[in-house]
């Protein structure tokens, strides 16, 4: 199955190629190449593949410059096509991933998630919350829901990112405090160390900062909750609740939730600290991070060799407004590759990021991953213990996208903390 042709296209820094033979390279690398978009069969394509080569001789490509290549046609059938090319004197051969014909699905499907979830408690609490409120703060608090509002979200605190949408947490009275924790645990997972702990420990780190050299950016003040469109069993609504290192987007529809991401975790400090506000120790991220090091542990040497990135990642891929970005060429091992033992201890990792939406909810999307799981793939950089400054997994399955990195101390420099996202190829937002 091929695609109908292959035009390269060579470009290098400011000056346009043309075809010399005194240009060579060293050496290609066509089996690290990324393509901007995946073709299906059926469907006119055209799309760039981006190849790194090595070694160019200054006559017409500088070393370590990428080639550029446009790849257009119609494939006749799903699969993979292949492509020779040469370049500067070297040769290999590029594959490219065709999808099944088209139904309208997708990367960016509708769908959603549309599964069962503790409705009914979770429209009561949001309702009290309202209630609590006087009426310039529930008119903070309400929006019509829009698409291009859930996407105000950062895991930067407030005074860098002022674009949240909803009611500041700094307005809240002792009695509205209590009717947001009321709300952000009917809407979130019971189990120790996730969902409403979780949550709650993330908040208690920024108020660490504040007390700890921070500043007045920090603080649980710095906190943000929005009703997009009306709480209620019957329509289309989103909890969204953000702030430092923490961000809900929870979207609702009919009934069902259609969505729980993306879903932004953090905590500086890292991984545990005595509380100001309690004194009590505080450790929402411990099991992530265990649970994503078990995972990399149980790799054979050989399976490492294989999840192994190609180059460091300093940051996670598809973070706060880069919705929709995800790479259409998978890397790394292929779960179904492995023993049952290991894809037991995939599954148990992506279970502490699912587990952070309400138990209802949390088990049909956990069953929905774990159908899922022979066709997602992990890769990593760096170590296999997920707590050093550099270490990076990526877990990228049909629909589950998780993305953990670890960054040097902003407040805390001499420490390290963690970016890590949950997405869903299908149903961020809800699939809206």
């Amino acid at each position: 199955m091929n695609i109908d042709k292959l035009l390269l296209v060579f470009s290098c820094k400011e000056e346009e190629v043309t075809s010399s033979t005194s240009a060579s390279v060293s050496a290609l690398s066509c089996s690290s190449a990324s393509f901007s978009a995946t073709p299906s069969a059926n469907a006119a394509f055209a799309g760039t593949a981006t190849v790194q080569y090595t070694g160019g001789n200054g006559a017409a490509y500088a070393a370590g410059s990428s080639v550029a290549s446009a790849i257009t046609g119609t494939p006749s059938a799903s699969g993979t096509a292949t492509f020779a090319i040469s370049v500067g004197g070297q040769s290999c051969t590029l594959s490219l991933s065709v999808n099944a014909a088209s139904t309208g699905g997708g990367t960016t499907s509708t769908a959603g998630w549309n599964v069962d979830t503790d409705m009914a408690n979770i429209v009561a609490m949001a309702n009290a919350f309202k209630a609590s409120l006087s009426s310039s703060q529930a008119t903070s608090l309400q929006y019509d829901y829009t698409l291009a509002q859930a996407k105000l979200w950062s895991n930067l605190p407030q005074s860098l990112y002022r674009n949240r949408v909803g009611l500041a947490s700094s307005t809240f009275s002792t009695a509205q405090w209590t009717a947001f924790y009321n709300l952000l645990k009917a809407s979130t997972g019971t189990g120790a160390n996730e969902g409403n702990e979780e949550y709650t420990g993330i908040i208690d780190a920024d108020d660490y900062l504040l007390a700890n050299g921070g500043g007045s950016g920090y603080g649980k003040g710095n906190y943000y909750i929005a009703f997009l469109g009306t709480p209620s069993a019957t329509g289309l609504w989103c909890l969204q609740i953000g702030g430092h290192h923490g961000t809900n987007i929870f979207t609702y529809n009919n009934g069902k939730m259609t969505g729980g991401t993306p879903s932004f975790r953090s905590t500086e400090p890292y991984p545990t600290w005595t509380s100001t506000n309690t004194g009590k120790l505080v450790q929402p991220l411990v099991q992530e991070t265990a649970a994503l090091s078990n995972f990399l542990k149980s790799l054979s040497a050989a399976e490492l060799t294989t999840a192994k990135r190609a180059a460091a990642q300093n940051d996670i891929i598809v973070g706060p407004q880069k919705d929709g970005t995800f790479p259409t060429t998978k890397t790394g091992i292929k779960a179904s590759s492995l023993t049952q033992a290991k894809k037991d201890l995939l599954l148990a990792a992506i279970k502490t990021y699912v587990d952070d939406l309400d138990d209802k909810a949390a088990a049909a999307v956990l069953a929905k991953y774990k159908a899922e799981l022979d066709d997602t793939y992990v890769s990593y950089v760096g170590g296999t213990t997920m707590a050093e400054k550099g270490d990076y997994i990526l877990i990228d399955g049909p629909s589950v996208w998780i993305e953990w990195s670890m960054q040097s101390g902003i407040v805390i420099r001499t420490g390290v903390h963690p970016h890590s996202v949950w997405r869903d190829r299908k149903a961020d937002y809800g699939g809206n």
